[in-house]
């Protein structure tokens, strides 16, 4: 196939006038197949009319009557505004804290610790008690003088600080 394609164009550039004839005659095919294309497919342009002071827009039905259409000058809602119900602001706050947490003074800051569970341990977060919890993140009530804070994970055990107190959590051990 190779050395035929060779002999075809050896044959088509050494005489250069059947060779300038046969460009000459590829250029006005590639014009003419240019030209069905663009009529079939024109360009999708638009030009601005002027302002409209009353803008209106007709509509044909099928039995061919119009009824005008008006249109508002000034859209009425932002296309561009979010939808605080679809997309609420964001909250500093983790979404998991229960608002049923006690408030906590020194004399039930250690039955309140009592109460915790860890219950699992992923990466730099815990869940103690359903309430996923960071590194540094409050255990509890977040209005307290002294709120109880992750502050270190270690294997299977957190650690929980209110101050200079220091409380251990660990998960159960495995069932064998």
């Amino acid at each position: 196939m190779h050395s035929k394609m060779k002999r075809t164009w050896q044959t088509l550039t050494a005489d250069k006038r059947r060779f300038s004839l046969f460009c000459t005659l590829l250029f006005v095919g590639l014009l003419l197949w240019a030209r069905i294309i663009v009529i079939a497919r024109p360009a999708r342009t638009a030009i601005a009319a002027p302002i409209v002071v009353n803008p209106s827009a007709e509509i044909l039905y099928s039995d061919n009557l119009t009824t005008p259409a008006y249109l508002e000058a000034v859209p009425r809602k932002n296309p561009f505004e979010v939808n605080s119900t679809v997309f609420p602001e964001y909250v500093a706050s983790p979404d998991n804290i229960h608002d049923s947490m006690p408030v906590l003074t020194d004399s039930t800051e250690s039955e309140f610790v009592a109460t915790l569970k860890l219950e699992a341990i992923m990466g730099e977060m815990a869940v103690i008690n359903g309430q996923v919890v960071s590194v540094g993140g409050i255990i509890g009530s977040q209005t307290a003088r002294e709120p109880l804070r992750l502050s270190a994970m270690q294997g299977r055990t957190v650690i929980i600080s209110a101050g200079d107190r220091r409380y251990e959590l660990s998960i159960a051990p495995l069932h064998q």
